[in-house]
């Protein structure tokens, strides 16, 4: 019993890396379960491939290179985390404000929502136009 409690003392985890090999694992073998194509359901067993790497990953005792991988990854992955936060954070200020662009310069300009007809005043350009917020 103390062997088994040893073996899993210092284990690394899971990270980034491991959470994205888990979600391709599943992701294949979704891919594979629903569509019903011959040369497709061939690659079912592929699937286990990723799950097998994140478990190797999960009991780990060598911490600093699971690091350097996790951290590569996510240098990787950094462009498709910050779209979707930009993207979130969009929505949230869709619900607060409207946005318009001015007719002379293009510019986006936000303005609070419910204020009925009001003239905005580009801050750019200095264009004033009516709109209804």
């Amino acid at each position: 019993m103390n062997r088994f409690k040893n073996f899993f003392h210092g284990i690394y985890g899971i990270d980034g890396l491991s959470c994205g090999l888990l979600f391709l694992s599943l992701l294949i073998n979704l891919l594979t379960t629903l569509i019903p194509v011959e040369g497709i359901q061939m690659l079912n067993p592929v699937s286990l491939l990723p799950l097998l790497l994140c478990l190797l990953r999960f009991f780990s005792h060598n911490h600093r290179k699971r690091q350097r991988e996790n951290e590569r990854f996510m240098r990787i992955m950094r462009p498709l985390f910050e779209y979707f936060d930009q993207k979130s954070e969009e929505r949230e200020q869709a619900q607060i404000f409207r946005f318009f662009k001015c007719p002379a310069c293009s510019q986006k300009i936000r303005v609070p929502r419910g204020k009925g007809k009001i003239e905005i005043t580009c801050p750019k350009c200095g264009n004033k136009f009516i709109k209804k917020t």
